[in-house]
């Protein structure tokens, strides 16, 4: 394959047209498909960065094909049949096609003529298939005067290799179809070898890559050059029997393979677009889903809230502070927005608990604490279900376990509480310390860690405890002092939360 149907084939801007024509012309419209189908696939060429190395090594190529050249080229003993491969190969390099967007390889069927050419018409169809394919990327590409300078020794020296090689076949006593197979495909073979190590001598000066790794990135396509090189036979066979017209017919289910590519690069990038556009209705629909979802966590948040206006903001407060403790432990994306649900319906199975032990002034009794004690099983049974809740439903049940085992309702211990319950559970310490309550003031953060510090290894996560000393005061300040009741900003996916997040030091201040 030469460069330019590599992913180092520069791209161009669309061919334009002259001003003022009649639109409705047929010749104009004809114009403007042809000029559509060479847009596409087309992105802009990168720049050169024209090192000294870089200019030697195109310098040296060129030297070298041009003294091949001096001692090997002849006029062609066919005119109209050099004519015909010229042409064709001419009209196939431009009508390359990249059949997958973001895959780098650009194709074309000419790459079966130019072991045809070389191996029929000798060291001048290598030069003419080398010429017409590097004057056809720069009509689609605009590769630029430096690019072709390259571009067409490398096709030269490459085509010529195949013909060097079949000529010494044909030298020995061998004779037979399958010896002229065995002699096309070696030649094909070789073709592939001496394109790709010159084109990564180029690329090793640029990239500095080991040479033997650029050659390996390249291996995979020598089969298809084993098929160029088998298929050729059939161009000398025909030419030799027909002449000129055995080249058309050669030529007649290359050019219709060529006419294939193009239709389906074109169909493919039709589904692609098709496909992008549902995509993305998919995600907007996604999104409506989630935010749906999440509206009604909070709407069965403000009905527990309508209940206990004591605890005015703890259920916005706990999911912000159960949120910067999760991230110290490394909790993000997906994994950061369940475990908020949690926190926000932590305290759901109160709405079960009796107003009467809900809203009792003074301590509850043994009887009445069981009763409390059943709420992490109804906001449980509560949400169980709903799929969606599934991993919500961990931290509903276990945001009373303590790490040594004497939470209920489970009594669960260590690691087999949830990580996300774990993390919460510090949250909830922290807003149950801090806030003021009727029967008692709030303390102070200090107060707070050394309280969480204390209980660190028996009541809480020792990990949990040290993600909560390591975030700055500052920040927990400014979830202290939130009041209303949690907001739909809370529970944005990952992403989205931590850029707000960002934006706002941690903390979403409006109501």
């Amino acid at each position: 394959m030469l460069l330019v149907q590599r992913a180092e084939a520069m791209d161009v801007a669309p061919i334009g047209h002259p001003e003022g024509r009649p639109a409705e012309w047929p010749q104009w419209r004809a114009f403007r498909r042809l000029r559509a189908v060479l847009a596409e696939g087309v992105s802009p060429a990168g720049d050169i960065v024209y090192t000294p190395q870089l200019v030697s090594y195109v310098v040296f190529t060129n030297v070298v094909a041009a003294a091949v050249a001096a001692f090997t080229v002849r006029a062609p003993s066919d005119g109209v049949g050099a004519g015909l491969l010229a042409c064709a190969i001419y009209l196939m390099s431009i009508f390359s096609v990249r059949l997958v967007s973001g895959v780098s390889s650009i194709f074309n069927a000419s790459a079966f003529l130019h072991v045809g050419a070389a191996l029929t018409l000798g060291p001048v169809g290598a030069l003419i298939g080398a010429v017409a394919e590097s004057l056809g990327a720069q009509t689609r590409y605009r590769t630029g005067l430096f690019r072709t300078a390259f571009n067409l020794p490398l096709g030269f020296l490459t085509n010529l290799s195949a013909w060097g090689t079949y000529s010494l076949f044909m030298l020995s006593p061998g004779h037979g179809a399958l010896y002229a197979g065995l002699a096309a495909m070696t030649a094909g073979f070789v073709q592939w070898a001496v394109n790709h190590a010159i084109l990564s001598g180029l690329l090793t000066v640029t990239t500095h890559r080991p040479f033997w790794r650029q050659m390996a990135d390249h291996l995979p396509l020598a089969p298809y050059n084993l098929c160029y090189g088998y298929a050729a036979v059939g161009f000398i066979a025909l030419h030799d029997k027909w002449g000129p017209l055995g080249f058309t017919f050669a030529l007649a289910p290359v050019g219709a393979l060529q006419v294939f590519l193009v239709v389906l690069a074109r169909r493919t990038r039709e589904h692609e677009e098709q496909r992008d556009n549902l995509l993305e209705q998919v995600r907007e629909q996604s999104v409506r889903v989630e935010r749906s979802y999440d509206a009604t966590l909070i709407a069965l948040t403000h009905a527990l809230d309508a209940r206990d206006k004591e605890t005015e903001g703890h259920s916005r407060r706990v999911v912000e502070y159960t949120r910067l403790v999760a991230v110290q432990l490394g909790i993000s994306g997906t994994d950061l927005k369940l475990l908020c649900h949690g926190a926000l319906l932590h305290d759901i199975g109160k709405i079960g608990v009796p107003d009467a032990i809900l809203h009792k002034p003074g301590p509850l009794t043994e009887a009445e604490w069981q009763v409390m004690r059943r709420h992490p099983e109804i906001g449980a049974l509560m949400v169980e279900e709903v799929e969606y809740l599934a991993e919500a439903r961990r931290i509903i049940l276990h945001h009373h376990e303590r790490w040594d085992g004497r939470g209920y309702p489970l009594g669960l211990r260590g690691e087999q509480i949830s990580q996300g319950a774990r993390a919460f559970a510090i949250a909830d310490a922290i807003d149950a310390i801090t806030q003021d309550r009727p029967y008692r003031r709030g303390r102070s953060f200090d107060e707070a860690r050394e309280e969480i510090l204390l209980h660190r290894g028996t009541q809480f996560d020792p990990d949990a405890v040290d993600a909560f000393l390591a975030l700055p005061e500052s920040r927990l300040h400014q979830v202290a002092a939130l009041r209303a009741g949690v907001a739909l900003d809370l529970l944005l996916s990952g992403d989205q939360r931590d850029a707000r997040a960002s934006a706002t030091a941690g903390v979403a201040v409006t109501a």
